[in-house]
Parts: C-alpha cells; sequence; structure tokens
C-alpha cells in the first residue's frame, strides 16, 4: 500500500434509484424532472446533517459523513420523506431509492473517495429493500444503541469483489414503501445483485450442464472410434462413418454452444449480457 495516500475513515452512503431502466424507457422526461427532485431531498438532508455530496452518477449518488449517527439519521429521514412522497401516486410515477451505509476506511482523490469502504456501501445498496436501509456490522456498532427502530440481522454475506463477508443489518422503517404500497413490494427487484444462495443454485445448474456435455461428448467420440475402425476393417475405399460422424460432431457443437454460450444462442446471453450492463454501472459508482 502506498503511504503518500491521504485516507480516512468515514461513513459512507450510497443511494441507487429502484428500476430507473424501466421509469426512462416509459416517460424520459418525466423520469428526469423526478430524479431532480429527489435529488434535491438528498441534498437538502445531507446538508442537514452534515454529511457531504462525493458524486452523482446516472441514477446514482455517494456521500459521506464525519458522524456514524448522523449518516444514519440522514438515510432515515431521506427514505421516510421519499417513501411518504410516493403514497398515492401511481406505480409510474414513483420513484424509490434504496440506501447502503458503510462505516470503513477511504483513500481521498481530491473532492472524491475510493477503496473497499465505498464498494462495500454500493453492495449493501444493492441487497437493500425497496425503500429500505441496509447498513454493515461496523456501522451497527455505532448506531444500535442510538435508534429506537428495529435491525435484523441478515447474516454474513459474501459479496462480489469483496474478499471478507460483510455483516449485513436491514433497517426497518417506520414509514416504507412497502407498507404504503402493496404494489411496490411485488414489484420485480430488477437492479438487485444475486445473493449467495442463488448463485449457489446457478452455478451448480451450470456445472451439471457441463458435466451432461461431457458424458455425451465421450459417448459420441466412442462411437465414432467404433465406427471408424469396423470402417478401416471393411472397406477403405467409402469411408461411410463420416456421415453419422458428422451428424454427431452437429449435434455435439450446438450442444456446446448452448452449454457455454459461445455466441448470441447461448441459453444464458441475456443474463451474461444484463450482467455486463449492471457491472458498469456499479463501476462508476465505486
Amino acid at each position: 500500500m502506498k503511504t503518500g495516500q491521504d485516507r480516512k475513515l468515514t461513513t459512507i452512503l450510497c443511494a441507487d434509484v429502484v428500476g430507473y431502466s424501466r421509469l426512462m424507457s416509459e416517460d424520459e422526461e418525466k423520469t428526469l424532472e423526478r430524479l431532480k427532485q429527489t435529488r434535491e431531498v438528498f441534498k437538502r438532508y445531507i446538508d442537514e446533517h452534515s454529511g457531504r455530496i462525493v458524486n452523482m452518477t446516472g441514477d446514482g449518488l455517494i456521500a459521506d459523513f464525519s458522524s456514524a449517527v448522523k449518516a444514519m439519521q440522514c438515510a432515515i429521514e431521506v427514505q421516510n420523506k421519499l417513501n411518504k412522497d410516493n403514497t398515492g401516486l401511481p406505480q409510474s410515477d414513483q420513484m424509490a431509492y434504496r440506501v447502503g451505509l458503510n462505516l470503513g476506511d477511504v483513500i481521498i482523490e481530491g473532492d472524491d473517495i475510493f477503496g473497499e469502504g465505498v464498494n462495500v456501501a454500493a453492495r449493501l445498496e444493492a441487497m437493500a429493500p425497496v425503500g429500505g436501509i441496509c447498513i454493515s456490522g461496523p456501522l451497527f456498532d455505532q448506531v444500535k444503541n442510538k435508534f429506537p427502530m428495529a435491525f435484523n440481522f441478515l447474516g454474513n454475506k459474501t459479496v462480489k469483489n469483496i474478499a471478507d463477508p460483510v455483516a449485513v443489518y436491514s433497517l426497518s422503517l417506520n414509514e416504507t414503501a412497502d407498507d404504503q404500497n402493496p404494489a411496490s413490494a411485488a414489484a420485480p427487484l430488477e437492479d438487485v445483485e444475486p445473493s449467495i444462495d442463488v448463485e449457489d443454485k446457478r452455478l451448480r445448474k451450470m456445472v451439471k450442464k457441463q458435466a451432461a456435455f461431457y458424458r455425451l461428448a465421450f459417448i459420441y467420440g466412442s462411437i465414432i472410434v467404433f465406427l471408424f475402425v469396423i470402417n478401416a476393417a471393411t472397406s477403405t475405399s467409402y469411408w461411410w462413418f463420416l456421415w453419422p460422424a458428422g451428424s454427431m460432431l452437429l449435434v455435439l457443437a450446438i450442444r456446446a454452444i448452448s452449454v457455454f454460450g459461445k455466441g448470441p444462442v447461448g441459453d444464458d446471453w441475456e443474463e451474461r449480457k444484463f450482467s455486463e450492463l449492471k457491472e458498469k454501472n456499479r463501476k462508476s459508482l465505486s
């Protein structure tokens, strides 16, 4: 680690609009106007609690606070305000946020901050419920006795690009989007990264598909070799074994594309493309 880098211990707040891409596709002008309005809410409360906006990229926002308690209070008040503003609005006009908070050491570069402390806050934001808040274990230790609200321990979560598991707590607010609008609870959480259990299931399914492909390749390979031996032993003037061998190799090629996704017809092309775009968006916030 470079000793010349300027660092500090701070509380990082990351916020992100739920379903921003969907909202933009439905009505760009209205969504942009609502985004500006909600950003003003964040700016007002962050300023009131002695925080500082680090950057605002796309539909995301990053801020930092010297006080863990003030950062927590700001997040609660912002979410309660935004959730209250959404009350009574049609689903298409609502703009809800997820908020993640982490207490961590960061690198200072000009007016910006970088490092694992910021990355953890971004991952917590992705795990937060609609209109809710997720915080890390270190932050929980600082604020657990300061607020008359229920913190729910979600477990030690393994999150992308972070070496050690992160203790995650979810805060139950008095005013939440789910309480005020049941329809929002059923809405797809399209920006949330998969939990480790979901990811394990996906990987197991992928391994099973690959194992089935290898078994089929072994069987077809054995059949082709067997047919070649028979062909060579009976007649070398006409290599008839090439016909069934060609058909089996074509089947294997199609199966390989399906299993390994090397092309636009792969089974997981849409998922991989979505993950690629989502990761680009996450990097812009980190």
